[in-house]
């Protein structure tokens, strides 16, 4: 029989490949703390960049192109101390990725969740999204494949609505969902101000309804999880999203109709049409957003999940699985996407049986576990070699992780995107591929066009030389701190759901405002231990939303 116990869930905003100083932080504070981490969740930009070939495939300017520290925990010279999660975002070799569409093993006990999955952890249950939305790709298909192009390259990682329909099939609960952009509207559900005061230009934005996910904004009213962490956008920010508003008046409904169309509504249930009998059917999604791992930034929290059960592994979702199943016919690899039933509008559960059918298999088959079945499909950077430019891939090949999922499901392979096929030839992380080679001595390509779009702000990158000391200076200046795991938090937030969705509002401003009030903290991991609406250091420089 299990027995309930407090699971630690360490969140972290975009990566950008430093899994070496994610890592280095998350052991200093279990040093500082005595408490321990049970899981890391990367909310996108993670870069699991291979060699040299894999930078071709990352949708930023060459000149911010780096190997970054992935690679060795590819290879395994490195091995990832914690269980990590991780979500694709804007910046990320794709062709690497793609593989591993439905989810798996990027490197050992480095689990990618997919372009949309849901899978369970510690007797949690969490789902994600991959990718950034864009309306122009939105309804097509998954036609990239490598060589990419500018474009190609860029689109491979917009999101598509069939795995957003697939998304919206979840019925039961779910804990967490992991989002890399923001959903649309979210904003308007925390401190807005603050928010501005951090990132000026993004006023504009959220003003007239442009900033943010609709896919995603669709996914968080209609799934209602209990967390939603983002990145993406560089800041910290916390909101509480309430769900099941009560009806509002006449006189309320005639003055939205009178009001201009200006993008998504302030938070609903927070007006004064909320009467107090009608608030206990209000349930609540926090919303977290971090930022990237720099020094001074906040990039990381720490959330607790009390009374859970469950083992300390990745274990299959059998409501997903029944999901993938119903839908796989669904998939497209042209730019025209097959029809969606409902044009993408239905919502249909997964049948009892085929859950019953799915939950009898996966508890024969080790009770759900993800097995262990990691293999390297291209060779990882050797950094004796020289390190000029790499060169693109032509293909993915197929990924056996990929195919033996599939031929669990009882479903064929339906990722090849040219024919013929190449397959890779499997191998165990620690020996060497035969008859897999890339060149990575490869001349830089001379029709490379730099890209403006997506890119990393001068900023970011002068102070990212700074991080190669964040790990050894918090060690000798930072004062054991118990308060990181109970920071002034709206996901440590005690107070009972049946309360009014102002009184909640209210607590969150006095947080805030008890957050501004702190004296400065030691400089190497002082937004660590800050409040998730609380902007600490040097103000960030004036961006555009295109550079994030």
């Amino acid at each position: 029989m299990s027995v309930k116990r407090l699971l630690r869930v360490a969140v972290e905003g975009c990566c950008h490949g430093e899994l070496d100083k994610i890592y280095d932080t998350i052991k200093h504070l279990e040093r500082q703390s005595g408490k321990t981490i049970d899981l890391l969740i990367c909310c996108g930009d993670f870069q699991a960049v291979r060699n040299m070939d894999d930078l071709e495939c990352l949708a930023c300017p060459p000149k911010y192109r780096a190997l970054n520290t992935f690679w060795k925990y590819y290879t395994g010279q490195a091995t990832a101390p914690y269980p990590t999660l991780f979500i694709g975002g804007n910046h990320e070799a794709m062709n690497y990725l793609w593989e591993l569409y439905y989810g798996g093993w990027v490197a050992p006990n480095i689990y990618y969740l997919g372009h949309a999955g849901v899978i369970k952890f510690g007797g949690i249950r969490i789902g994600g999204l991959s990718g950034i939305f864009n309306g122009s790709h939105y309804k097509q298909g998954h036609w990239e494949r490598p060589p990419y192009d500018n474009s190609s390259m860029r689109s491979a990682y917009h999101v598509r609505e069939l795995d957003v329909y697939r998304l919206l099939q979840i019925h039961r609960h779910l804990d967490v969902f992991l989002s890399h952009d923001w959903p649309r509207g979210i904003a308007h559900h925390g401190n807005k101000s603050q928010l501005f005061r951090a990132k000026p230009f993004l006023q504009r934005e959220i003003e007239d309804g442009s900033l943010g996910s609709p896919p995603a904004e669709r996914i968080l009213h209609e799934l209602k999880p209990a967390h939603w962490f983002s990145a993406h956008l560089h800041v910290k920010y916390a909101a509480v999203v309430p769900h099941g508003a009560p009806q509002q008046t006449q006189q309320e409904r005639g003055q939205k109709r009178k009001s201009p169309r200006r993008g998504p509504s302030p938070p609903p249930g927070l007006g004064r049409g909320a009467g107090k009998g009608q608030q206990a059917a209000v349930k609540f999604t926090k919303f977290l957003a971090l930022d990237k791992c720099l020094p001074r930034r906040s990039f990381l929290q720490v959330v607790e999940f009390p009374d859970v059960e469950g083992p300390l592994e990745f274990q299959y979702d059998e409501e997903w699985l029944g999901v993938l199943q119903t839908t796989h016919h669904l998939m497209s690899l042209n730019r025209q996407q097959v029809p969606l039933p409902g044009m993408g509008g239905n919502r249909s559960a997964v049948p009892n049986a085929q859950l019953d059918s799915l939950r009898e298999e996966l508890q024969q088959n080790n009770n759900g576990t993800v097995p262990h079945n990691f293999v390297r499909t291209a060779p990882g950077h050797d950094p004796s070699k020289p390190k000029p430019r790499g060169r693109m891939p032509r293909s993915s090949p197929r990924n056996p992780q990929t195919e033996q999922f599939l031929d669990m499901l009882g479903l064929p392979y339906n990722l090849d995107q040219q024919q013929p096929q190449t397959h890779a030839v499997a191998s165990s992380p620690g020996s060497p591929l035969q008859g897999v080679a890339v060149d990575e001595t490869v001349a830089a390509n001379p029709e490379e066009i730099e890209l403006d779009e997506d890119g990393l702000d001068d900023e970011d990158k002068a102070s990212a030389e700074a991080l190669e000391r964040t790990a050894e200076a918090a060690k000798q200046d930072m004062a054991d701190d118990d308060g990181m795991f109970h920071a002034e938090s709206l996901h440590h937030y005690s107070g009972s759901t049946q309360a009014a969705p102002d009184s909640i509002m209210e607590a969150h401003a006095r947080q805030t405002a008890h957050a501004d009030s702190k004296g400065d903290l030691p400089a190497a991991l002082a937004a660590v231990l800050e409040g998730p609406n609380h902007h600490h250091g040097d103000a960030d420089a004036q961006e555009p939303t295109g550079t994030v």
